[in-house]
Parts: C-alpha cells; sequence; structure tokens
C-alpha cells in the first residue's frame, strides 16, 4: 500500500491499494464513524420542482461516514457503506446512503482518530513480504498451501495413487515439479517440507529437469502431512525463511509469552493479570487479538502513554488462535511483578 499522504494531527490518510493484502488491512483499520473518500459511480439526482429523479450513473467523488464494511476476498473488493457527508449537490442527495468498492489500485482518503495499532497495521500494509509457496508431501500425497500477509490459502493436493501403475514415482514428481513451476513466478521462494526423505527425491528430480527452479527450493522437515504439517512448517520456520511475515513474527511473540509464563518469567496473560501490569507500568510489549481490539482500547493507550510497544495478534492462524483462547490479552514484561 502506498502512502500518498499521512497528517496525524488532521486525522487524514491518504493511500493506493496495490495488492489483495492492502485491502485486507484496511478491513482491519476501518472502523464505523470514520469519514472515507474516493471516486466513486453514482446515480445522478435531478430535481424537478419538488420531485427527486435518478440519473444515468457517473463518475463522482464523495466521502461518506463508515457504517458497514464488507471485504469480499473471492472478488479482491472491500465494500464500504454509509450516508454521504459531502459531494457535488448538484449530482448527489447529501445523507442518502452509498457503497464505496474499493479493490486494488484504488485511491481514498481516510479520517479517522489515529491510534497506535492502526498505525502499526499501516506500517505493516507499507512492507512487502515474501510469499512463499509451501509444498508438504511424503511418497503418497503433496499439500500445496501460499503464505502471504492475510494468512494461509490452500491451493491443491496431488496424489501418487493415480500413477500407481507405474514402475517409479517419476510422474508423481513430474506432476509436482510442473505445479511448482507454473507458480514460481508468483512468489519468491518455494518451501519443500515432509516427515520422510522424499522432499530431498523430489528436490534431486527437480535439479535434473529444472535446476533454475532447484535454486528458489529451501528444505524444511515436518513430523505431519496435510495441513497439519503446512501449520508445522510456518511454525518451526519463523526463524529463518518466514521471518519477515506477520504470521511468524505473530507466532513467536506468542511462544515467547508462553516460554515465559511456563517458567514463572516475564510474562502476563488474560485481562486481570494483564491490568495489574499495565497499572504497575511494567508492560514492554502487550499482545491484544484482533476481536479484543474494541473492549482494550483504554489499556493500549495506558501502555503507549508508558513508552511500551503494541502488538496485533490475528486468529487466523494456530498460534493467534491459541492466544485468543488464553484471553486474547496478554504481555511480556519489564520487570517482575510481586504480590
Amino acid at each position: 500500500m502506498q502512502i500518498l499522504r499521512m497528517n496525524r494531527k488532521e486525522g487524514i490518510a491518504k493511500v493506493r491499494t496495490e495488492t489483495p493484502d492492502d485491502l485486507w488491512h484496511l478491513e482491519k483499520i476501518l472502523e464505523p464513524g470514520d469519514f472515507v473518500t474516493s471516486r466513486t459511480l453514482r446515480k445522478t439526482t435531478i430535481k424537478r420542482g419538488q420531485e427527486i429523479e435518478k440519473g444515468d450513473r457517473k463518475p463522482v467523488t464523495l466521502t461518506i461516514e463508515l457504517e458497514k464494511k464488507e471485504f469480499h476476498k473471492s472478488t479482491h473488493t472491500l465494500r464500504l457503506n454509509g450516508p454521504i457527508k459531502s459531494g457535488p449537490e448538484d449530482m448527489v442527495q447529501l445523507g442518502s446512503y452509498h457503497s464505496l468498492s474499493i479493490g486494488i489500485n484504488t485511491v481514498l482518503t481516510i479520517q479517522k482518530e489515529w491510534k497506535s495499532h492502526h498505525l502499526e497495521r499501516l506500517k505493516k500494509a507499507r512492507i512487502k513480504p515474501s510469499l512463499l509457496l509451501i509444498c508438504v508431501l511424503d511418497r503418497e500425497d503433496a499439500d500445496f498451501a501460499e503464505l502471504k500477509e492475510s494468512g494461509l490459502e490452500f491451493l491443491a493436493s496431488f496424489s501418487s495413487v493415480k500413477h500407481k501403475d507405474k514402475d517409479t514415482l517419476e510422474e508423481y514428481h513430474k506432476e509436482i515439479t510442473d505445479y511448482l513451476e507454473g507458480k514460481q513466478k508468483d512468489f519468491q521462494a518455494i518451501v519443500l517440507a515432509g516427515p520422510g526423505f522424499e522432499r530431498e527425491n523430489i528436490l534431486k528430480y527437480i535439479k535434473e529437469k529444472k535446476p533454475e527452479l532447484a535454486k528458489r527450493i529451501f528444505l524444511e522437515h515436518s513430523n505431519s502431512t496435510g495441513r497439519a504439517g503446512i501449520q508445522e512448517v510456518i511454525k518451526t520456520s519463523a526463524n529463518k525463511i518466514l521471518k519477515d511475515t506477520r504470521i511468524a513474527r505473530e507466532t513467536e511473540l506468542v511462544e515467547r509469552m508462553l516460554q515465559e509464563i511456563n517458567k514463572d518469567g516475564l510474562a502476563v496473560y488474560g485481562k486481570r493479570e494483564t491490568t495489574k501490569a499495565v497499572e504497575y507500568g511494567a508492560i514492554e510489549t502487550l499482545l491484544v487479538s484482533e476481536e479484543n481490539i474494541p473492549d482494550l482500547e483504554e489499556t493500549m493507550d495506558k501502555v503507549e502513554k508508558q513508552g511500551g510497544n503494541i502488538k496485533i495478534i490475528s486468529s487466523e492462524h494456530e498460534s493467534g488462535e491459541k492466544f485468543l483462547h488464553l484471553g486474547g490479552v496478554g504481555g511480556l514484561l519489564r520487570f517482575k511483578i510481586r504480590e
């Protein structure tokens, strides 16, 4: 996402969307009551005496006060609905409702009260992470998933069973290689993982058949296959290939918090214990589940004023879901709190 203008004092940010992930970030940033301005199509209104007639759909720049939002992942569209607050009065009726359709390469201006977690997400959206294609396989099955900033998307599954009449696994290897080659242009790296030696076997095949493709492949170990294996790769590779992605960063924070809790160290979790730590000024990094942001804004503001960091944790991955089940709020401490 491009930030074309930012004036926090006036509460105004002008941005341009570039990827589907940008729309996902915007959906998390925008809240009811925000003012959003963008170019859109609107049926014009024509006054004839006391009557108002609808005209043709024409391009117009409108500002709405956001009431509802909906992210359509399949069409890469973010729809924002609310009453019109400004626009050409000869074309639109102020106070009537309109839906802005925000897609890729859309410019919009947002006016709101920008808080630390909003700015943190805007910062994340500016960073273009390395997208990974993950393949977890054994001699029987291969599962593919795409890891991107907005989370995991499972892509395809192949089975060697349909090649069982062959004397070797060459057809199975060829099918996997062809799929990886067709997808490689969309990713900066490819991860092959699995519980046995099949990942080494397929990499050897790729080196012989497609040496340029092989240069972009990293090998990782997983104890499982399928979706469980893919989640395992994300967790165990957080400090290596996946360290720059949101999921890896959040997983590392949650796991660090849990480790500190298990050894009765510098961490707290749950609303009561975390609130107590905030009152002592002991929070170095506050972790908050996205679902809990509305209920914890006062706590987040206090931590920010104390010089602490705010980290928002999504529940769309395994560690984030675990964190949400623990209450969805916790913190890493500057010092131990004594009773």
